[in-house]
């Protein structure tokens, strides 16, 4: 067994590294930035996530926002007592990073929806990078609670997507969830949409697309309780599916007939109702 892991898990991806902060940027009222110099073994693809421990704290998920040359953006929300901690951070100060682990997004189509709530959006905006690289044609549809919370539209812009922008308050854009933008997006033009953000958008999404029997290669960015991130410890498991390594980017087809959208799992590891 131990054989087997070893040469499935790459050793230097599974040796943490000093990660120097070098820029901080509020995104938000509740989401940070945190521009980080790191020596990677390889370069963490758009989806793919890396573990982040600041001592002291739990060793966390993370899926970056931009990685260039030996330069990683991690876009942090203020959730819990480890994302809290790391927010109090100045520049100058260090986090440990392992990775990148998982399957990240597929970047081989050439025109995207892009679809993110909240934070989600995280992956997004590096997938954007990457697709503008290759001259792709993106739609950027985002949304948020309000206008402070909509997150990279500026970047978005300037990298040439086109932009779609809900707020729950009508601050910004149209007033409602950003699944409500489904309706006026014409499918035909796109060839992948990738998403990533609450479970329960993502299933409105995922459900908008079965319904209607759009013809679109769908990606879903999912979240869970990930503690070891090479699929040893089954935290993360998704009906046999773990989330680390068989994700955590999945398809329509993977998706199908597992608790997506219905339950998820606390640390215990209990199934719990989203």
């Amino acid at each position: 067994m131990g054989g087997i892991l070893l040469e499935m898990i790459s050793l230097d991806s599974y040796t943490r590294k000093p990660a120097k902060i070098i820029k901080i940027v509020e995104e938000s009222p509740t989401v940070k930035s945190f521009y980080l110099k790191v020596n990677l073994p390889v370069k963490v693809r758009p989806g793919q996530f890396v573990m982040v421990w600041l001592p002291g704290y739990e060793e966390i998920p993370i899926s970056p926002s931009l990685h260039e040359d030996d330069i990683l953006r991690l876009t942090i929300a203020a959730k819990g007592e480890t994302t809290k901690a790391i927010h109090k951070l100045n520049e100058g100060d260090k986090l440990i990073i392992r990775g990148p682990y998982g399957k990240g997004f597929n970047l081989t189509f050439k025109n995207y929806i892009l679809i993110g709530g909240g934070y989600g959006v995280a992956p997004l905006i590096y997938a954007l990078h990457e697709i503008s690289k290759r001259n792709g044609n993106t739609l950027y549809v985002v949304g948020a609670k309000n206008r402070k919370e909509i997150l990279f539209l500026n970047e978005a812009k300037r990298l040439g997507a086109k932009i779609l922008v809900s707020t729950e308050d009508g601050s910004l854009g149209y007033k409602g969830l950003v699944a409500d933008l489904l309706n006026f997006i014409d499918f035909v033009k796109y060839d992948t949409l990738l998403t990533c953000g609450p479970e329960g958008m993502m299933k409105r999404i995922y459900d908008y697309l079965k319904t209607r029997s759009i013809n679109i290669h769908a990606q879903f960015s999912l979240e869970r309780y990930i503690k070891c991130g090479i699929g040893i410890c089954g935290s993360c498991v998704l009906n046999g599916l773990r989330v680390c390594c068989d994700g955590p980017v999945f398809t329509m087809d993977e998706l199908e007939n597992t608790d997506f959208g219905f339950y998820t799992r606390d640390p215990s590891g209990k199934r719990i109702p989203l």
